[in-house]
């Protein structure tokens, strides 16, 4: 009986995320005005909400074994660690999800090409990250998230000015400033989330906040703005139906018909479109980024991540955000 209630709890909880984040993929396709995707994610928020709701009163019961142990989130530094990670690791998809797309669709370079261009983000986020902890101890975990998203957002913010013949010092140089404040904000908001955790709280805790980070919404959104954005300003009135439909589809495909019917101009169509669209996703990310430095500065505790390195080593979060 007890199985039974869990994988039903289990099971509400992978209905609400995949609806949420279905919704958000179809409202970049279909637009944010469409019926079925504003119904998806009503659909998908109210099943979590129901979820959390009911995980609050388990906990309140004795002999009863939530998911999610609520008490967690009576702590200030836990609460708004977990939250800002989650923050950071949204605006930060900004650039992993847009940047390789960028590399092999707009510049054409290979799979190994583009691994090796997002070389200065990782350079500047291990940098940062392995400095974090320090900085943390000297200025505080409020100051130190705030500014690695001050930093993240300026980052964010200039990469919206890329175009199709921007130089690759430019590029690098961007990405390396959203590295830096990536490594900031990550790593102190993740210490300061575990910091103050008891050991026997700290297993859930390390599990909710992987979990959290984990759940795909930054993807959707962003990758949402740029499907609509791309799709707005692709021209293929002069293609044939079936040509018109994969070009749509990525720029990927736009590219692939514009070689195969010889078309320079729908290859530069492709490309502008596919570049105003990066443009605009790495705004909406850079908007999120200022968002996070003004809860960090308005609700993280001041000194909670001071002891964190003994716990909870900025060095290890490169290694947590690739893994979400």
């Amino acid at each position: 009986m007890i199985a039974s209630a869990r994988s039903g709890r289990v099971g509400a909880s992978v209905v609400g995320l995949v609806a949420l984040v279905y919704g958000l993929i179809e409202a970049g396709e279909h637009g944010w005005s469409s019926p079925a995707a504003l119904l998806e994610m009503v659909g998908g928020v109210a099943v979590l909400a129901l979820f959390f709701v009911w995980e609050r009163r388990l906990s309140q019961r004795p002999h009863r074994q939530p998911l999610i142990d609520v008490a967690l989130f009576r702590s200030r530094s836990y609460t708004w660690g977990v939250i800002l990670a989650a923050v950071a690791i949204f605006a930060m998809i900004g650039v992993l999800f847009t940047m390789p797309q960028y590399f092999q669709g707009v510049l054409g370079t290979t799979a190994m090409g583009s691994g090796l261009r997002l070389l200065s983000l990782i350079a500047g986020l291990v940098l940062a990250a392995v400095s974090a902890a320090r900085i943390a101890h000297l200025v505080g975990a409020k100051v130190t998230v705030a500014l690695g998203f001050a930093i993240l957002a300026a980052g964010l913010l200039i990469g919206t000015t890329t175009s199709v013949s921007s130089s690759g010092t430019f590029v690098a140089a961007w990405m390396a400033i959203v590295g830096v404040g990536m490594g900031l904000a990550m790593a102190t908001s993740t210490s300061a989330a575990l910091s103050e955790l008891s050991d026997k709280q700290s297993g859930v805790g390390s599990a909710v906040l992987q979990a959290v980070n984990k759940v795909p919404l930054g993807a959707a959104v962003l990758g949402s703005v740029l499907s609509s954005a791309y799709l707005t300003r692709l021209d293929v009135s002069a293609l044939p139906a079936s040509a018109a439909s994969a070009a749509r589809e990525s720029i990927f495909g736009a590219v692939a018909v514009a070689h195969k019917l010889h078309s320079n101009a729908l290859l530069a169509s492709a490309r502008i479109a596919f570049v105003h669209g990066m443009d605009l996703a790495l705004l909406v990310a850079g908007c999120i980024a200022v968002l996070g430095a003004a809860l960090a500065a308005l609700f993280l505790p001041r000194t909670s991540a001071t002891q964190a390195p003994q716990r909870t080593p900025a060095a290890k979060a490169p290694a947590a955000i690739a893994a979400g």
